[in-house]
């Protein structure tokens, strides 16, 4: 058992086993050791054998990290044996590779269904995943470091191990195939999402898989019971109850309140440590309304200083995962990685600062019934190096955005309509997306509304309008239409005022910010107000 708080700094992390066993924390990342090793025997992973003639064995080595919890406090030490997969020869080694993963979106679509309907979301985290798939090539790899048995056998794999090239793909073609055992059938959108229907009314189960995490969603908690006992039976996993982190997200669930609300203050914090902001003044919006931002405006930045991809990368996941708030100000950024300069780098520290004062904010569910709605807006020819619109859109269920994209469209738009009917064309493909996977989950939507605030591009929507505006638009765009004629989505008009996509498009004011936040369930006012 950890002592609580248990504090080890991420520069402390050793990175071979001399440092490991040189370290203040020895005897754990020993203990961490010697867990991952039983795991490995008790798995079948590998045999010792003489080394087949003309045979190069694929080299290992050990990775040490830290568990924390969604305070930041360490909970457990890992250790984990991965082999180095670079020494791998396609077709040889390895052949087929792909393995899928869910998409956050299907979280976020689960958690507020969770949260309007009062289900229950469980939570289990396999050991050693990778260590379960079954390996079709043979693979040969050296003995661990501090492992070793004083001869030069070397270890024909019988499982798969961390690091190889073909592990993830065996570790999902086991767990599809184990699934399939237990009545779970895939989603039609999500590879990564598994339901399970049971007879009795209200006993559905939702299983949604990310590499070694499972989320259980069910209307009923002797489901979830039930599913995670056989769950348990099959694989080795940890039971963590009811879920408060998953795949970097915070999850804090309030009862009396029926909400559910997702954050991720400890990577905030983390960044605002990495580069020194820790007592930062702190923004009001994550970018100037004012700002324009240029591709070769002022002085290159010292990258070997100033790390701006690494500072980019880590908004960029917070921006598509639990802040929508800041998805247009990250896009921007996203677009200066290649050469960005010190105008560039400021702004990147804005949005930081901006984060700072809102540190603990998140997406907040709650709201029923859980009813789909869409906007969807462009702004016409922002981008001043390349004069391309850019498309926004945001799709909100129980109150909070569950799917939100805010991108530089691919040509240039002629018109402010064509660049509106653009936008309709991706928010489109994300509502019939949608509606698929709620289909899926057992929550079936007729038809998805989508909020525009063009007049002219509604008119292209519902009528086959030609004139010399509109009749160069390609004609991928018109699949809109179609989809509109058949009823599976619906637009209607909203001011520009009451869209919230708009704040994905462009940098607001901070009146309008906040409150187009406020309707994708970003309460920024409290954490302002504190």
């Amino acid at each position: 058992m950890l002592p609580t708080p248990f504090v080890v700094e991420a520069e402390d992390v050793p990175k071979t086993v001399e440092q490991a066993q040189a370290s203040p924390q020895s005897e754990f990342w020993k203990a961490a050791m010697d867990e991952e090793m039983a795991s490995l025997h008790a798995n079948g992973t590998w045999e010792l054998v003489d080394a087949p003639r003309g045979v190069r064995p694929v080299g290992t080595r050990w990775v040490f990290a830290l568990k924390r919890d969604g305070h930041g406090n360490v909970v457990r030490f890992k250790a984990r044996l991965v082999a180095k997969g670079f020494m791998q020869r396609e077709g040889v080694d390895y052949n087929e590779t792909f393995a899928p993963v869910s998409k956050y979106t299907s979280v976020r679509v689960l958690l507020a269904l969770a949260a309007a309907h009062g289900w229950d979301v469980q939570q289990l985290d396999v050991k050693t995943a990778f260590l379960q798939g079954d390996l079709q090539e043979e693979v040969y790899v050296q003995q661990p470091a501090g492992f070793e048995d004083g001869t030069s056998r070397v270890c024909l794999l019988r499982k798969a191990l961390y690091g190889l090239k073909q592990a993830p793909r065996a570790w999902h073609e086991k767990l599809h195939a184990e699934l399939s055992k237990l009545g779970y059938q895939v989603s039609t959108a999500d590879p990564g999402l598994y339901v399970c229907d049971k007879e009795e009314a209200g006993r559905r189960v939702c299983l949604l898989v990310y590499v070694d995490d499972m989320l259980l969603v069910s209307p009923s908690a002797d489901a979830v019971a039930e599913a995670k006992a056989a769950l348990l039976g099959v694989f080795d996993a940890r039971d963590m109850g009811a879920v408060c982190d998953f795949v970097g997200m915070r999850v804090e669930r309030d009862l009396v309140a029926g909400t559910i609300t997702i954050s991720n203050e400890r990577l905030i914090n983390d960044l605002l440590s990495k580069f020194g902001m820790e007592v930062a003044n702190s923004r009001q919006v994550p970018m100037a309304p004012d700002l324009v931002l240029r591709r070769s405006e002022g002085a290159e930045l010292d990258q070997g200083r100033y790390q701006y991809s690494s500072l980019v990368g880590g908004l960029l996941y917070l921006a598509t995962t639990v802040r929508p708030d800041i998805s247009y100000a990250v896009g921007v950024l996203s677009k200066f990685m290649s050469c960005p300069t010190v105008s560039h780098w400021r702004a990147a520290k804005a949005v930081l600062r901006y984060l700072a004062g809102t540190s603990r904010v998140g997406i907040t569910y709650g709201a029923s019934p859980a009813v789909l709605h869409g906007f969807c807006d462009a702004d016409y020819a922002r981008d001043v190096d390349t004069r391309k619109s850019t498309t926004g859109f945001v799709f909100t269920m129980a109150g909070g955005a569950v799917s939100w994209s805010s991108k530089r469209q691919p040509t240039v738009a002629a018109s402010t309509t064509e660049a509106e009917y653009m936008a309709a064309s991706a928010a489109v493909k994300e509502a019939l997306w949608l509606r698929k996977l709620l289909a899926d989950l057992g929550v079936p939507v007729a038809t998805v509304p989508i909020s525009c605030d063009s007049n002219g591009a509604l008119a292209l929507l519902h009528n086959p309008v030609i004139s010399e505006r509109s009749k160069h638009i390609d004609v991928h765009h018109h699949f809109v239409r179609e989809r509109v004629a058949l009823g599976q989505v619906g637009f209607k008009y909203v001011s520009t005022a009451a869209n919230a996509a708009d704040m994905l498009t462009k940098p607001l004011a901070i009146v309008k910010h906040t409150a187009f936040c406020s309707m994708v369930g970003v309460q920024l006012a409290a954490a302002m107000e504190k």
